[in-house]
């Protein structure tokens, strides 16, 4: 057995990474605004720069980093280089829509925690929800589980389930 004790009055760095889409990001952001989460944020770091303009409504330091013009690897050493100049306790992502590399999984592990908008085992991947109606669900929700090489298969943390109707 491999454990550690921390002091919960330490407030813990954590690095935000996210994408396209603001909702997930944005939510976290108000809840540590507002003294809900009790974190330090010391930077986010987001593969599309529109995403800058919540970082800077916080005035928290932000990154691009370029997925689409240089290969994979590459920013991905750039994020891990983020990661280790920030000394981040725990990295969130929240939508960041990319699969981390395996060695970076086992680098960060049980210190990497992904919030999917998809009630996990079920509707892995991008268009969860896409899925579900397609199958005709009636529970939608949400998973935040641990980081690992497998797309959406990390142990889970946390969930979440709303029922919905036709008129959905």
């Amino acid at each position: 057995m491999n454990w550690h004790i921390a002091d919960s009055l330490e407030k813990q760095k954590v690095a935000l990474l996210a994408s396209h889409e603001s909702h997930c990001l944005v939510d976290i952001l108000h809840r540590w605004h507002s003294g809900e989460l009790n974190c330090d944020i010391p930077c986010i770091i987001a593969n599309h720069a529109k995403m800058k303009q919540f970082a800077d409504w916080y005035a928290i330091p932000f990154h691009f980093v370029d997925f689409k013009n240089q290969p994979k690897a590459q920013a991905f050493a750039e994020v891990e280089r983020l990661l280790e100049n920030y000394q981040i306790d725990l990295t969130v992502l929240a939508r960041f829509m990319q699969i981390l590399p395996d060695h970076l999984c086992q680098k960060m592990a049980g210190r990497a925690i992904n919030i999917h908008h998809s009630f996990l085992p079920s509707f892995a991947g991008a268009k969860p929800y896409q899925q579900a109606y397609d199958r005709g669900v009636k529970l939608i929700g949400a998973t935040c589980h641990y980081v690992t090489k497998d797309l959406d298969e990390g142990p889970i943390i946390e969930q979440q389930v709303i029922r919905i109707s036709h008129n959905d």
